[in-house]
């Protein structure tokens, strides 16, 4: 069972101007750059069909493709609220950076539990978001701001892992406490380039490609070795100004610079990163501490393209269309052991690990549900797409289109979608079908919610 629902502090239903809908936030998972372009024709797709017109704000929201889930949601408040990112002093001190990060002129700076928005995530992105609505319950952001987890009007989260998986492990995450990560994997390998990257800090490269947004590391040569950065730089990185004193209490401050980090990264070897979080037992720590919200409407698309023939292992199916890296994730998904000398770390047991294996190539399904235990008053279940106006001929739906029933704020609504793979939906745009009817039934899924929300 989910732990004790939030009660609303302002004891009122969320309201919605019917001349200004809620925006719709995209928020990409690990190692998403960022870039718009990359979600496809979302303008046309949005279009009200009455006036031809976009009438809902779209906001596309950039935290560090890296971090963990605490970095991630804070930097995201401040990019739709606005103001200077505040990581909070006590977690600073706790993980070793910076306490305040960039500043950001706001894209929705009306944005509070009478003006709430509505977020549409893909795998890290999603259990982002889920702890985004925790922090805004938590009192860590200052009482000015009118935080509250009713900001949040809709969560849909796409292939999110929100138990955990363990895919992570394979590319280099353990579940030894000391030793959180393997020296020569291939996640090891993915940290250091960054820690290069983001070390030379070269402005025109981060345009084109990768933005880390770790500016709170200070892994910047001149933050490491002191030396005073331009008028010109500190505009560049958004007026990331912290002062030598943060500095020096930063992870980077303290280490020998780049050589050190390559060696041993004070960054990976923390628990204060998105592949910390995504593991099982982060995953765990996090729901422990969780809880679902009244006013809020939560959905989730799982993705799978494993099957089983008699055994308890999974095996991706035969496609032409998936390629080798993710055959090979998703088959050692299927039959994956944790390792023996770790046993007493186990945050699953033996016997749980068969419900682990059908997977979409990264995570498992039994993960992409929710982050609690299946309960009837808590979760509904469904098979294929939700239910779509417009692809209504297409489907034999359980249940007409004029009769499908409204969906329940504080309830998980769970979409499983078959011969799906974790990248197939979102957020890259290929024009494929499934694509098209992914996002038109969404657009109708937040018209419906709108019209309850009046």
């Amino acid at each position: 069972m989910p732990p004790d629902s939030f009660e609303n502090e302002l004891n009122a239903s969320v309201s919605t101007n019917v001349n200004s809908v809620p925006p719709v936030v995209f928020v990409e998972g690990f190692m998403g750059s960022g870039k718009p372009k990359k979600w496809g024709p979302l303008v046309e797709i949005f279009k009200n069909t009455d006036n031809q017109n976009c009438s809902r704000k779209l906001i596309f929201v950039k935290p560090g493709c890296g971090s963990s889930l605490h970095d991630r949601a804070i930097e995201i408040f401040y990019q739709i609220k606005g103001g200077r990112v505040d990581y909070g002093g006590e977690h600073a001190k706790e993980f070793g950076h910076a306490r305040f990060g960039r500043t950001y002129e706001g894209f929705y700076p009306q944005w509070s539990a009478s003006n709430p928005v509505h977020f549409l995530a893909h795998s890290l992105g999603g259990i982002t978001i889920w702890k985004l609505q925790q922090l805004l319950a938590s009192g860590i952001f200052p009482a000015s701001l009118n935080p509250h987890p009713d900001m949040i009007l809709s969560l849909t989260a796409v292939s999110t892992p929100f138990k955990g998986t363990q895919g992570v492990y394979l590319l280099g995450s353990t579940i030894d406490p000391i030793n959180i990560i393997r020296p020569f994997s291939i996640g090891c390998w993915l940290g250091r380039f960054v820690h290069v990257y983001e070390y030379f800090n070269i402005e025109w490269i981060k345009k084109i490609f990768y933005d880390f947004n770790v500016d709170h590391w200070n892994f910047y040569w001149k933050n490491v070795w002191g030396c005073a950065i331009t008028e010109k730089e500190q505009q560049s990185n958004n007026d990331n100004q912290n002062t030598s004193e943060e500095i020096k209490r930063s992870v980077a401050g303290k280490t020998h610079g780049l050589l050190y980090c390559l060696y041993k990264s004070p960054w990976l070897y923390n628990k204060d990163n998105g592949p910390f979080d995504m593991t099982i037992h982060g995953m765990k720590v996090v729901n422990e501490t969780s809880r679902i919200f009244p006013n809020t409407f939560y959905r989730s698309y799982v993705t799978t393209i494993t099957y089983t023939e008699d055994s308890m292992y999974h095996i991706p199916k035969p496609s032409l269309s998936l390629s080798y890296p993710i055959y090979y994730l998703s088959y050692k998904i299927g039959r994956f052991r944790f390792p023996e000398a770790h046993k007493q770390y186990q945050p699953i047991t033996d016997e749980e690990l068969p419900n682990w294996y059908e997977n979409d190539g990264l995570c498992p399904v039994i993960s992409q549900y929710h982050p609690f235990s299946c309960s009837p008053s808590y979760c509904t279940h469904h098979n294929g797409m939700p239910p779509s106006e417009k692809y209504k001929y297409q489907h034999s739906y359980q249940f007409s289109i004029k009769s499908r029933p409204n969906p329940v704020r504080g309830q998980w609504d769970v979409w499983k979608i078959e011969d799906t793979t974790h990248w197939s939906i979102i957020p890259v745009w290929y024009n494929d079908p499934k694509q098209m009817e992914f996002f038109v039934g969404y657009k109708e899924y937040l018209d419906q919610l709108d019209a309850l929300s009046l």
